[in-house]
């Protein structure tokens, strides 16, 4: 096979619960030629509800969001979302590939099944091309946690990062990779992130999330919140490891009682917490090169926490790598779709768990 650059269009809906970003890049799966362009796009208010009428409800199993006619719903209209979303975005632009990874609400590695809402045969159909999607399903079949699913993107970035460097990624949940001095590659979910501020925000002010961290900045943290919550088992449990946005489901009612600005300033700083004690307990080292990513940057408050938990260490955006990388999670699953093409792997045993190296992604072709 002719490994050559191809110009890949991703869409990644684990940003956040409001939008979904996309992206454009020139790619051969080992590095990247070019980042194009990139855009953000708000969810339609009905999806928003139908999503957040989703994760309010507790205990559901695969077979449940499977087999619900409101699940699947919702899931189509997120498909053809996803497709007008592209349409605009790629109008007069070459693509020769495209990649698919739509918001997780369920993830049970030891039933190797988890649940994306996004319906492949539907975008292929309607794109008239093939699609690459389901990254996570080869993973979960070898064994693997299916996330995070950013390594070898924040590998072929860190290329040229002195090393040891920590890559911190913040969207509806946190995740970390490690690169090792000597080439080693650790990665895991380690905590909820903006999901949790964004379903507080929702349900005790109806603003789709705290804009700016405004109302966490003016808010008093509720320490013994955080603490009791910093010991939830997910947390505790040695990494490989992967979260989803259901994960803390039952957990919300330990910020009930609280007004709306202690809620967001202890959700946040819980967030912040957990993040700092997933690398203080799990990584070989907390190194001086800290880089961190994704929809929590945009909240100051939140990086601020972070920055606070790592110093004396400085906490880099990763913007300051490259200027262009501004919707890591798209630019990822383009990047994942090239090395799915060219059987590249994008899941390693030191990353999810799988048994081996594991490329990743279904493919759809147009009917």
């Amino acid at each position: 096979m002719i490994i050559k650059s191809l110009n890949a269009l991703g869409v990644y809906g684990n940003a956040s619960l409001n939008s979904v970003d996309l992206a454009l890049i020139s790619t051969d799966g080992v590095d990247i030629q070019q980042f194009i362009k990139t855009a953000t796009v708000h969810y339609p208010d009905d999806l928003c509800l139908g999503i957040r009428a989703l994760i309010a409800r507790r205990g559901w199993s695969y077979d449940e969001l499977r087999q619900n006619p409101e699940v699947r719903l919702i899931r189509e209209k997120i498909s053809r979302f996803y497709v007008e979303c592209i349409r605009e975005f790629a109008a007069a632009e070459k693509v020769d590939c495209y990649g698919i990874d739509g918001l997780t609400v369920f993830s049970n590695p030891a039933e190797k099944c988890s649940y994306q809402l996004e319906n492949g045969s539907v975008l292929a159909a309607a794109l008239e091309h093939g699609i690459i999607t389901h990254f996570h399903r080869a993973d979960l079949l070898s064994g693997g946690q299916a996330s995070p699913l950013y390594p070898a993107f924040i590998s072929c970035l860190g290329q040229t990062v002195e090393k040891p460097a920590l890559f911190i990624t913040v969207d509806t949940v946190a995740s970390l990779v490690y690169l090792g001095q000597s080439g080693e590659l650790t990665a895991f979910d380690c905590a909820p992130a903006t999901a949790m501020i964004e379903d507080w925000t929702f349900r005790h002010a109806n603003m789709q999330t705290d804009y700016n961290g405004k109302l966490a900045i003016t808010g008093k943290v509720d320490m013994q919140i955080v603490e009791s919550l910093l010991r939830h088992k997910l947390l505790q449990k040695t990494p490989p490891k992967a979260l989803d946005i259901m994960c803390f489901a039952d957990k919300k009612e330990h910020l009930e009682g609280l007004s709306l600005e202690d809620g967001a300033a202890t959700a946040t700083m819980f967030i912040a917490e957990a993040i700092y004690q997933a690398a203080f307990d799990f990584l070989p080292r907390i190194p001086s090169n800290l880089y961190i990513c994704g929809e929590g940057c945009k909240n100051p408050t939140l990086l601020r926490f972070i920055k606070q938990n790592f110093a004396p260490r400085e906490v880099h955006l990763i913007s300051e790598l490259n200027e262009n990388i501004t919707a890591p999670g798209a630019q990822s699953t383009a990047f994942n779709a090239v090395r799915r093409l060219y059987g590249l792997p994008l899941t390693y045993p030191t990353t999810t768990g799988t048994y081996e190296p594991m490329s990743g992604g279904e493919i759809y072709e147009k009917n």
